[in-house]
């Protein structure tokens, strides 16, 4: 379309597209996965820290899921008391953290000392052990590692 203006000059007045801004492409990052930790404590635990860690080692290798089928049917005192622990760091990952179950991984089993409680009893012997019994307590920290949701 060319327009004349008096006749001595002429204008061309071309129809123009808007201006569209050229982005560039930007290779999509894949965002690594986010881990987080979930952790149980019980600072007092009344079973003897090595009849505890007995079971613990064992199961540190495993998922947590597959250590509970494990332990359901392991019949003492020590694997009751890791299922109900391990039940717990379970839910507290997925309720509190949003973390997928299949993802999860233990971080940490720790089976520590606790507190002692001492008994006297001459029939324990009056002169090794001086007649104390100790009635041995555990602590348990165990962590959950696993990807967020």
């Amino acid at each position: 379309m060319a327009k004349t203006i008096n006749k001595k000059t002429t204008k061309t007045v071309v129809d123009k597209k808007p201006v569209v801004a050229k982005t560039k492409k930007t290779a999509e990052v894949k965002s690594e996965p986010v881990f987080k930790v979930a952790k149980y404590i019980n600072k007092n635990v009344m079973i003897s820290p090595r009849k505890l860690r007995l079971l613990a080692n064992d199961i540190k290798k495993l998922a947590p899921t597959e250590a509970l089928l494990r332990l359901k049917f392991t019949n003492t005192k020590s694997a009751r008391i890791l299922v109900r622990a391990i039940q717990n760091v379970i839910a507290d990952a997925k309720n509190n953290f949003g973390m997928d179950i299949e993802t999860l991984k233990f971080d940490t089993i720790q089976v520590n000392e606790g507190l002692k409680i001492k008994r006297m009893d001459k029939s324990h012997g009056s002169r090794f052990a001086r007649g104390l019994m100790m009635k041995r307590h555990s602590r348990l920290l165990i962590n959950v590692k696993g990807v967020q949701k």
